[in-house]
């Protein structure tokens, strides 16, 4: 085993370890938090009274530590899934921190994927003994157990995706016009996301807003999620749903999730999706046009597709809570519609190019 062999693996377990250990630190202040704070609340509404065992404990804060680790990784618990996007800062920060040891170079090559693959599959390792270790009843007739191979799984996927974006991102200098390209479609859509995101917020939780801290909070906690639903709608998808939490939300912040009534709303969001992969295809290095924009297209088909699995909410089977389903309406077409949108004005860009060199040409 030769010494680059050697750093490597050494590498990858150091990225693993740093990135779980912050992780973990991150949920346990988390956790705490939540303890002290709403936790008998929580055990009051899903248990009833169970006497003096319905306070925050040493074993509440090490099994929420557990849940709130692993739903940063979008991970399920009997097919119960809690798509809060604000997690996904647990994950990223833990391997910006673990990361930066090894990313030292401002490219990225084969040997970096193999050390990220390495890393996931550790840090899934990590997953797992942690979700064994924490499995067991929350509250009364709530059992929790996020070790499962599915888990492991996701865990190794999505870490590697993470690892993958913040190395393009933020530690790679690149004249490569894909994944430029990539770079300012997700921000655009993001700073367009974020304003209409602050809007819709701001409207729907209008009747809250005299408590200004709880106000703040909610704002912060949906914000991610909202960011990435107006993603969805800008490539012609709606939010699927259960009718109970389309009742629920009209009794609280009388907000019409499929925009029906104001479907133009939707119309304009796609025509602006269009508009900006146009602008990106523009401005695009034409003289590896094919290749960059196979970088650009799959890099953002996997982005948004990613977001779609991840922003998707099921607690269906929660007991005493009322039925909670949300997603997108396709997670196929999450990713499907983005990589034939970019491909399409492609293709027409070529047409129109040899359409007027056919007509320039004496």
């Amino acid at each position: 085993m030769d010494n680059n062999t050697k750093d490597n693996i050494l590498n990858g377990v150091r990225s693993a370890l740093i990135a779980f250990l912050v992780s973990i630190a991150i949920s346990l202040v988390v956790s705490i938090i939540f303890n002290y704070s709403i936790f008998e609340k929580f055990n009051e509404l899903m248990s009833g009274n169970l006497g003096l065992d319905k306070g925050a404990n040493i074993s509440s804060i090490i099994k929420i530590t557990g849940i709130i680790f692993n739903f940063s990784l979008f991970n399920t618990v009997s097919q119960v899934r809690f798509g809060a996007l604000i997690f996904i800062f647990i994950p990223v920060i833990s391997f910006c921190i673990s990361n930066r040891y090894i990313d030292k170079k401002r490219k990225i090559e084969l040997s970096d994927i193999g050390v990220y693959l390495l890393s996931s599959g550790i840090f899934a390792m990590f997953q797992f003994i942690i979700s064994l270790a924490t499995k067991g009843e929350l509250v009364e007739g709530i059992n929790i157990n996020f070790a499962t191979l599915g888990n492991f799984v996701t865990t190794v996927i999505f870490t590697f995706i993470i690892q993958l974006f913040i190395k393009f991102n933020y530690r790679v200098d690149t004249n490569n016009g894909g994944i430029k390209a990539f770079k300012y479609t997700y921000r655009i859509m993001g700073v367009i996301g974020t304003v209409i995101g602050i809007g819709i917020i701001i409207y729907g939780l209008k009747d809250y807003s005299k408590d200004v801290v709880k106000f703040i909070i909610a704002a912060i906690l949906m914000l991610p999620n909202v960011i990435a639903y107006v993603f969805f709608y800008m490539i012609g998808l709606s939010m699927s749903f259960n009718e109970e939490l389309q009742s629920a939300i009209n009794n609280f912040i009388n907000v019409d999730l499929t925009l029906q009534k104001i479907i133009y709303v939707r119309y304009i969001a796609i025509i602006v999706f269009l508009l900006i992969i146009v602008y990106i295809i523009f401005k695009m290095d034409k003289k590896n046009l094919i290749k960059n924009t196979l970088i650009y297209s799959i890099s953002f088909s996997v982005f948004i597709g990613t977001l779609a699995y991840c922003s998707s909410i099921n607690l269906i089977n929660v007991k005493g809570m009322f039925s909670i389903r949300f997603s997108v309406s396709s997670f196929f077409l999450s990713w499907l519609i983005p990589l034939l949108a970019i491909w399409i004005v492609v293709l027409l860009y070529y047409l129109i190019a040899k359409v007027k060199e056919i007509i320039n040409t004496p």
